[in-house]
């Protein structure tokens, strides 16, 4: 029983990786890439393999072995399969849509590497060439993506068949679940005072006039920028749609003409000064200036009497959690219409992993025992302004082996994704016969792979 216990692995694509796999890949130093299967007009290259493999391995979700190279193979050659057919049957891809994935990507990537220069860095390379590498790539992966969705898509799971495969799982297969917990913040961010806004916004102006005045955008974005993830580039943005940026932000983005400047205007993280450098379609690209108002102590003061008084109240069991993340939570921050609980990435329930906490916040949940809640503390948001909170614990769940009680999500799940594999084997049965597939079995053997060739 295979139930998914870890979230995906936090890695960043490695493209120039020149792995060497002990044993399994033949050196062919006269070949910059080598052809390890032909898929109808489609082919596996050794670089695919290198990469997908490489991948996975720096995840530590897998074993190096011939089991797991297998494994990466047959899955390149699925995805060909799949992309022959989806091009068959014409199943639509907006070049929208493959601009948005590639600009999610790089904007977590950008996040894990701590600014775009850090991350051109990395790559070796500008993010304007990177995206222009990876786009064949992305759009291979996203029309594989609409194929395996049009075989499984429409595929559920009633209670009955949860119940059926849980029941087929021999008693000694079942697996440990480890703790597991109910977990809730109530965040509160300091007020920023009128005075400082006000000192925040005329900053900005002073910057707008000196850009209409003839002044580079670019230099005084580097130089005055409170955006840490573009202020190194001149304050360029990863290119974006709608719903992918705050609400003034967007409005703001949408509304100006490429190769305009925008008015000062505020957003929660700060007051912004945009430049739209084009608009196609529905995709933005636009540079910024952040300017952050400065917190006061009396700032702070206002703040920590909030979260004070919400703690006595929690403490004394005079209010429920619930009401005191409506009454005294930010309206921006955290999973407030959730009463703030974080939530499983994977099941999407309350219940998560204790180990799978942020790293700042296992170890005030370590301290607490279900039902109690944390004094109050400060921490910083994901872009560096200070917050305050409190935590809740609601529950805890020992290790234990895994049933139907307690884990149904997970079962489900699993039974759920077991039925996709298996319309997915049955379609690969199917339509293998119908497509011109060869291996190149001097570069990987894989004798299960065997019957995929048609004469």
């Amino acid at each position: 029983m295979r139930i998914r216990l870890n979230r995906a692995m936090k890695v960043l694509f490695v493209l120039a990786c020149a792995l060497i796999l002990s044993g399994r890949l033949q050196a062919q130093p006269q070949q910059v890439d080598g052809i390890l299967a032909v898929v109808g007009d489609k082919v596996v290259l050794r670089s695919d393999f290198e990469t997908d493999f490489a991948q996975l391995m720096r995840s530590g979700q897998v074993k190096d072995s011939l089991e797991t190279v297998c494994m990466v193979f047959r899955r390149l050659v699925t995805r060909k399969m799949m992309l022959n057919q989806a091009e068959i049957d014409s199943l639509p891809l907006s070049e929208e849509r493959i601009d948005a994935e590639i600009d999610n990507r790089l904007r977590y990537y950008q996040r894990q590497a701590g600014s775009q220069a850090d991350l051109e860095k990395y790559l070796g390379k500008t993010l304007s060439e990177y995206k222009e590498e990876i786009r064949p790539r992305m759009k291979e992966q996203l029309l594989a993506q609409e194929m395996e969705s049009k075989i499984t898509g429409s595929i559920k799971i009633s209670p009955q068949e949860v119940k059926q495969y849980y029941d087929a799982i021999p008693s000694d297969s079942l697996p440990i679940i480890p703790a597991e917990v109910e977990v809730a913040q109530l965040l509160v961010e300091p007020p920023f005072s009128a005075e400082a806004k006000d000192f925040a916004r005329e900053q900005l102006e002073i910057l707008r006039r000196r850009i209409l005045n003839g002044e580079n955008f670019e230099k005084l974005a580097r130089t005055y920028s409170q955006d840490p993830g573009s202020k190194d580039n001149g304050g360029l943005l990863p290119e974006f749609g709608r719903g992918e940026m705050v609400g003034e932000f967007e409005r703001m983005a949408f509304k100006l003409k490429n190769d305009s400047l925008s008015r000062v205007f505020e957003s929660p993280f700060g007051f912004h000064l945009m430049k739209v450098i084009k608009r196609k379609g529905e995709r933005v690209l636009a540079s910024h200036i952040l300017i952050r108002p400065e917190y006061t102590s009396a700032d702070f003061a206002v703040v920590q009497k909030r979260l004070d008084s919400a703690y006595q109240l929690l403490t004394k069991k005079e209010i429920s959690w619930c009401a005191a993340v409506k009454r005294f939570a930010s309206a921006d921050i955290g999973n407030k219409g959730n009463c703030g609980f974080f939530s499983d990435e994977i099941t999407g329930g309350q219940k998560m992993l204790l180990a799978e906490l942020p790293m700042d916040t296992k170890p005030i949940v370590d301290k607490l025992k279900p039902g109690e809640v944390s004094a109050p503390s400060k921490t910083y948001t994901p872009d560096g302004r200070p917050i305050y909170r409190v935590i809740y614990l609601k529950s805890i769940t020992l290790p234990h082996q895994a049933n139907l009680i307690q884990d149904y999500g997970r079962i489900q799940l699993e039974a759920e994704s077991r039925k996709k594999e298996k319309a997915i084997e049955d379609w690969l049965e199917k339509n293998r016969k119908g497509t011109y597939i060869r291996l190149h079995k001097g570069y990987i053997n894989c004798p299960d792979m065997l019957r995929w060739e048609n004469q």
